[in-house]
């Protein structure tokens, strides 16, 4: 059977099972401590044959934790000089990478500038060989 503890105070503890037969001790009871539609009680009190419940007003003023901002603690100057160095790492990647990119073109650039040249040469040569013609 379950049984429902309350403490000197008569407020309400805890829970327990004990067997079906056995005596309900003298600080507890088999009524639950719950409102009459079935919803639990704000810290509800024992008075003997019910459970008096508080309103949510008293139970706000008594058990209500003061709520605290969240409170972001600033970086340390170890690191703000880490992030400040990673910015400059992503920067000069950035910047590598564009070298990278403008150095490929560069080079395409130039073996098709041989090219046209190597061609050139060969007409000229052509060219002289026939007389200039």
């Amino acid at each position: 059977m379950l049984i429902y503890y309350f403490d000197d105070t008569k407020r309400f503890v805890y829970t327990d099972v004990i067997d079906d037969g056995a005596q309900v001790p003298e600080n507890a009871t088999t009524v639950p401590p719950v409102n009459a539609d079935g919803s639990g009680m704000y810290a509800p009190t024992w008075d003997g044959t019910k459970w008096i419940p508080m309103t949510e007003e008293e139970f706000e003023k008594e058990f209500a934790q003061p709520q605290h901002p969240e409170v972001k603690p600033e970086p340390t100057q170890e690191e703000q000089a880490a992030a400040q160095q990673m910015l400059l790492m992503a920067d000069l990647q950035n910047k590598v990478d564009t070298l990278t990119d403008t150095v490929d073109e560069m080079t395409k650039s130039n073996q098709q500038i041989n090219a046209t040249l190597a061609q050139i040469m060969l007409q000229n040569a052509t060219n002289a060989e026939n007389g200039g013609k």
